[in-house]
């Protein structure tokens, strides 16, 4: 259980500073790239979702290694095979699906409770950042509003 602890503080931790890293070069160096508002935003999107692809890498290669190396759990239903395997359990852990094809068993549940919590905050966290920058670099048209028509009585 200690490890199963110690695997999901330093994967929790990990991803937030990696997270955080993204978002501020997003925010601050990418900033002075000169490129259209719209392109901006498509690279914006376009490495966030990088950013949550190699947040669930980590958390497949965790997986990994906390069944084949460390030996603290191990999946049930189809199972995890392959890299594949875990890469897929990952995606669907971190994205909080839970599908239910392949669940974990031992401590590997903790690690998986713990993925899916810290998928939340990402995803959210991802979510807000996209937001603010929509607001202040998409240019939004005026809505038409209908012309004030007088009617016959």
């Amino acid at each position: 259980m200690v490890i199963a602890m110690f695997l999901a503080v330093l994967l929790a931790i990990s991803t937030f500073l990696f997270h955080f890293a993204v978002l501020r070069w997003l925010s601050g160096s990418l900033a002075r790239v000169p490129m259209t508002n719209g392109i901006r935003i498509l690279v914006i999107v376009l490495a966030i979702l990088a950013a949550h692809v190699v947040e669930v890498l980590m958390y497949a290669g965790a997986f990994t290694l906390a069944v084949e190396v460390v030996s603290i759990g191990g999946f049930g239903g189809r199972g995890a095979d392959t890299p594949l395997d875990y890469l897929y359990f990952s995606i669907v852990s971190f994205t909080s699906l839970g599908l239910g094809d392949v669940y974990p068993l031992g401590h590997l549940r903790l690690l998986t409770g713990i993925e899916a919590l810290n998928g939340l905050l990402l995803i959210a966290w991802s979510g807000s950042f996209i937001y603010t920058a929509m607001e202040r670099l998409w240019p939004w048209e005026p809505c038409a509003q209908p012309q004030n028509r007088k009617t016959d009585k």
